[in-house]
């Protein structure tokens, strides 16, 4: 079964073409719960917003290193795994997110900079992707 992702085109007076994509062609979230729409929120909400806090903090003073406040992600990672329990079909690699965060933030020495913090925001977003089309209910978008 093929899926393919809808895409409208509206015409502009000018005569261009604008096309617009709704974020539920992204993200089939229309068949889960409230709750599970709550993590899937979170999940993408709190890495992103850690991000821009660091930088608040930064910019009071509060802190030295603007990379220095990673809770964010390692909480975005917690919400994922919770998520990924909740369906059906189990994604293990979903999951095993705050392992990912433990080892990656706490036992590399890996500075904690705002760049590793984006690229693992931008990680958990693929991987909300992945776990809403391949293992989210059967009734949403599902790849072979």
């Amino acid at each position: 079964m093929r899926t393919r992702i809808m895409i409208r085109t509206f015409h502009h007076p000018f005569r261009l073409r604008i096309r617009i994509m709704n974020i539920d062609d992204i993200f089939p979230i229309r068949n889960l719960t409230v709750l599970q729409k709550v993590l899937c929120v979170l999940s993408l909400v709190l890495p992103w917003a850690g991000i821009g806090f660091s930088y608040i903090l930064h910019s009071m003073a509060i802190m030295e290193n603007e990379g220095s406040f990673i809770w964010g992600c390692v909480l975005g990672s917690f919400v994922l795994a919770g998520l990924a329990l909740l369906f059906e079909k189990k994604d293990i690699v979903s999951i095993m997110t705050p392992i990912y965060a433990l080892i990656i933030f706490f036992s590399m020495e890996i500075p904690w900079t705002i760049l590793l913090q984006v690229l693992y925001s931008c990680t958990l977003t693929i991987l909300l992707w992945r776990l809403l089309t391949r293992y989210g209910p059967s009734n949403t978008m599902q790849h072979p």
